[in-house]
């Protein structure tokens, strides 16, 4: 099979790998698409420091049952899974444990079907637990963002306002339910905000963009007593927080990353679930598709995040 593996930052080079074999626990799935994940950006950029390469990545794949571990129940060849994936999706097979699989109706676009950043995004909003009516603001609408919009949408959240920089994603925001839009680019966010909210501040400021700046904003948005959800991936030199103001504001911080496997899992089923049954659209948000030859432009456009970006995916 051809495997694109990472060789170092900016390079992908494209090998001839086996297939690999499989555990009696688990499923081998011909691949169909893959997302790019922001958290290989610094990996690809070469941020991130201590790596050893080479690195075989890609961890956001869906696809089809090639085969079947003889201890496992449910599957056969020929589903349609989206899968919770440790790495080395970026393949024309993968295997994994069936338990991190989800299977899917024929019909669900398997090039919207992926799971895991729709794991992580229906567990950050699952986290954030908000309440009949909340308001919300999502800082950052980037694709995770942009899922979870949706999803506090279906959780019952009242006023959703989403704040970023480029009009082409607030205006998609704005279509998929987003009741009010700030450019931060263009107006003073926080007084945007308040001014939304009457001077009070949100029930939930949700961070989604994992920059000091971000997070700063954040903070300045939530009412007394409300809740602050660092959602974005931080990754890079350690951030500052105003401990003393927080603290005074009475915040409840919650952290909208999990790492246990089941709970990956029984968010993306959830999430799955909400796609499935048309309150979740993924279409709009897959906006740039890659061969795996072309996995090395696919990441230059995903760091480059120009306007009209959302998602890119390495297509199978």
């Amino acid at each position: 099979m051809q495997a694109a593996i990472l060789q170092g930052p900016g390079k992908f080079t494209i090998e001839e790998r086996p297939i690999p074999p499989i555990a009696p626990d688990e499923l081998l799935v011909k691949t169909k698409a893959c997302g790019i994940c922001t958290s290989e950006l610094d990996m690809w950029l070469g941020k991130a420091v201590g790596l050893d390469f080479p690195r075989f990545i890609g961890h956001e794949p869906s696809g089809i049952v090639e085969g079947v571990g003889g201890n496992v129940t449910g599957f056969h060849v020929g589903d349609h899974v989206s899968v919770w994936s440790e790495g080395k999706s970026y393949a024309e097979y993968f295997a994994t444990k069936a338990a991190f699989a989800v299977k899917l109706r024929k019909e669900t676009p398997l090039e919207e079907a992926i799971g895991e950043p729709i794991a992580c995004s229906a567990n950050g909003v699952r986290k954030a637990d908000p309440q009949l009516n909340d308001t919300v603001c999502l800082v950052g609408c980037g694709f995770m963002g942009l899922i979870m919009l949706q999803i506090f949408k279906a959780r019952g959240a009242g006023r959703l306002i989403a704040v970023d920089t480029r009009t082409s994603v607030l205006n998609l925001a704005r279509s998929l339910g987003a009741t009010d839009t700030v450019n931060a680019s263009e107006a003073d966010p926080v007084k945007a905000v308040k001014d939304l909210t009457d001077g009070r501040g949100v029930d939930i400021g949700v961070e989604c963009a994992g920059s000091q700046q971000t997070l700063d904003f954040t903070g300045n948005i939530v009412r007394m007593e409300g809740k602050l959800e660092v959602f974005g991936f931080h990754q890079g030199p350690p951030r500052t927080v105003p401990w003393g103001f927080w603290n005074w504001m009475a915040f409840t911080i919650v952290n909208g990353h999990v790492r246990s496997s089941h709970i990956y899992v029984e968010g993306m089923r959830q999430g799955l679930g909400l796609l499935e049954a048309g309150g979740l659209d993924m279409k709009p948000l897959v906006t740039h598709r890659f061969p795996l030859e072309e996995i090395n432009k696919g990441f230059e456009t995903a760091a480059a995040k120009q306007e009209g970006f959302v998602k890119g995916i390495i297509s199978f």
